[in-house]
């Protein structure tokens, strides 16, 4: 496996963060055996991926004396059976005995597993539990994670989940599996797929699609110069809304700093058109988000525009095309010295027009320098962030900052990332819900007086995660609005955070609280009683990866409300490439 190493033997600005890379250059050096185990199960991948599963292959991973079971793949209940979907699910006890294994019998057990695939997509093993073990010859634990995609003979689409706990022991100096126990297993099994890509044919009539949509941020990097102050992380995103009051939906898609924000307007035959340039739309800043809303109460949609310096109003004439407003208040944001990042709108004070919620994150530092703030500190409690602020709207495009007034200050800088409202408690005022990167999430009620009261904690909505968002809705038909938060599942989190010197002398509360952070996502069944119940692992989902965003969605039209995540990391296709 190719580890970062430098390209030149000459000391250079970037190699303290070689030596963060690396694994076994620090404290933890559980995580040099991380990599050498990946490298089994690299090899292990590969088989599968190419269904080379015969004993010949198979018998160099494994030690002797080899043991598992097949009780996994033999005792499968369906949990989904549609006309188009079947899922199903078996769970086996950790303490489950295993019995001695050939490599043709592992062999066997693999494929049956694999229900009769004739090709496989991909394979990829993560580890996400790792433990030393007392014995002769050294030997280890891992709890690793097992995805598969790959068609069968029929042309339906299968995919494989599969959580294994594994014993690897050293034989001739080379990690060898001793013991496998599948935990868990799913396999699900689609007829066909429920979306179709249709991007390129719905907006590759426009040059701007190709000659900057499809154009990744590693090439504009290199091609525009830094004091456009682009991010690496890609925080842009999409705003849909009919603009044009045709009926239709249209478009908003921001781009990084240096590439002006498109407004496509909908041509109402699957296709859309570029209207940026004649609507007046083509911001250049670093946008975080954007929204359409109508601020002003005349009937057409109007849009904000939050980028990294302020916050932006852009008021639609009726006919499409947009002027910016100034001196409307939202300049507030600017002398604080917050990055915004993003904004929610909802009528807080029954005034009858759109108040808005604007969160940030770090402090602007101006063109071409990188945002700053102090380090979130504590990590898992940081409240030393850009502050967050209410926008009350006085009408006529004018707002003021009643942050302190309404007592949103509470709390209130925690490195936030996005915010909802929703009436939770069904008392006729919407209430908003913060996610916030380190630590802590808020859940500030309307107190109905212009005020709001935190309430996370005696809620049970706290949360303590990396949260990257939230959206609501009534999950389970019992007529009360209910949540979802996106943190971030980590491999590295879960196995760091499981290690015995992992938080030194700090309590067993702090050490599990970290484990709690790398768990991923939240799912919270409304109670009704002004508390929320968490359902995270009962539903199944928690795991979304490291997770962005996320909305319910009644994609297959049964009336029940489905979960999508979107989910990522910086990635490049060199691995010399930081």
């Amino acid at each position: 496996m190719l580890r970062p190493e430098r390209t030149s033997s000459r000391a250079g600005l970037l190699d303290w963060v070689f030596e963060k890379v690396a694994s076994g250059r620090d404290e933890w050096p559980v995580e040099k055996l991380n990599d050498e185990l990946n490298d089994r199960l690299k090899e292990l991948s590969e088989r599968i991926s190419t269904l080379d599963l015969g004993e010949d292959s198979l018998g160099p991973l494994l030690a002797s004396g080899f043991r598992s079971h097949t009780r996994a793949s033999e005792q499968l209940d369906t949990i989904l059976s549609e006309s188009h979907l079947e899922v199903e699910r078996s769970e086996v006890p950790e303490s489950e005995p295993t019995h001695p294994m050939t490599p043709l019998e592992l062999s066997r057990e693999l494929k049956r597993s694999l229900g009769g695939a004739s090709r496989m997509e991909k394979a990829k093993f993560k580890v996400f539990r790792i433990q030393r073990r007392e014995s002769m010859p050294p030997s280890v634990s891992t709890r690793v994670l097992l995805e598969a995609d790959g068609l069968l003979a029929s042309g339906e689409l299968l995919q494989i989940r599969s959580v294994w706990d594994c014993v690897w022991i050293q034989e001739s100096s080379s990690w060898r599996l001793g013991e496998l126990l599948p935990i868990r297993f799913e396999r699900s099994r689609l007829k066909a797929r429920p979306f179709v890509e249709v991007s390129q044919d719905a907006l590759g009539g426009n040059a701007s699609y190709f000659l900057q949509l499809q154009v990744g941020l590693d090439q504009w990097r290199r091609r525009l110069d830094s004091a456009s102050g682009m991010d690496v992380y890609g925080h842009q995103g999409v705003s849909v809304g009919d603009f044009d009051g045709d009926g239709w939906e249209d478009l908003y898609i921001a781009q990084p700093a240096g590439l002006p924000n498109r407004l496509y307007r909908n041509q109402r035959d699957g296709t859309f058109v570029d209207s940026t340039e004649w609507s007046g739309l083509g911001v250049l800043d670093t946008t975080g988000g954007s929204l359409f809303l109508d601020a002003d109460n005349d009937g057409d949609l109007d849009l904000v525009v939050v980028t990294s310096q302020e916050i932006l109003i852009f008021e639609n004439n009726g006919k499409g095309r947009f002027e910016r407003r100034q001196n409307t208040g939202l300049e507030v944001r600017h002398r604080e010295g917050g990055a915004s990042i993003a904004c929610a709108a909802a009528d807080y004070d029954s005034d009858n027009d759109l108040d808005l919620y604007c969160v940030s994150y770090v402090f602007w530092a101006g063109a071409g320098a990188r945002p700053h703030s102090s380090y979130p500190y504590p990590y898992h409690d940081a409240n030393n962030g850009a502050p967050n602020m209410l926008l009350r709207n006085e009408g006529n495009f004018k707002f003021s900052d009643v942050t302190g007034a309404s007592r949103l200050d509470v709390n209130n800088r925690r490195f936030s990332l996005a915010a909802s409202w929703a009436d939770y408690d069904a008392d006729g005022d919407p209430d908003i819900y913060v996610a916030n990167d380190f630590g802590k999430n808020n859940l500030y009620q309307n107190q109905g007086d212009g005020t709001f009261r935190d309430v996370a904690t005696e809620a049970g909505v706290e949360d303590i995660g990396n949260g990257m968002s939230v959206t609501w809705e009534d999950y389970d038909g019992d007529g009360r609005i209910d949540l979802y938060v996106g943190n971030m599942w980590s491999a590295a989190g879960n196995r760091l955070a499981e290690q015995s010197g992992f938080g030194g002398s700090a309590s067993v509360d702090l050490r599990a609280t970290y484990r709690r952070m790398a768990r991923g996502n939240s799912l919270f069944r409304n109670l009704g009683n002004g508390r929320f119940e968490d359902q995270s692992l009962e539903s199944n989902t928690y795991f979304g990866r490291w997770s962005w965003s996320s909305q319910f969605i009644d994609y297959d039209s049964d009336g029940r409300e489905d979960l999508y995540v979107s989910n990522g990391f910086v990635t490049n296709e060199g691995v010399e490439d930081l």
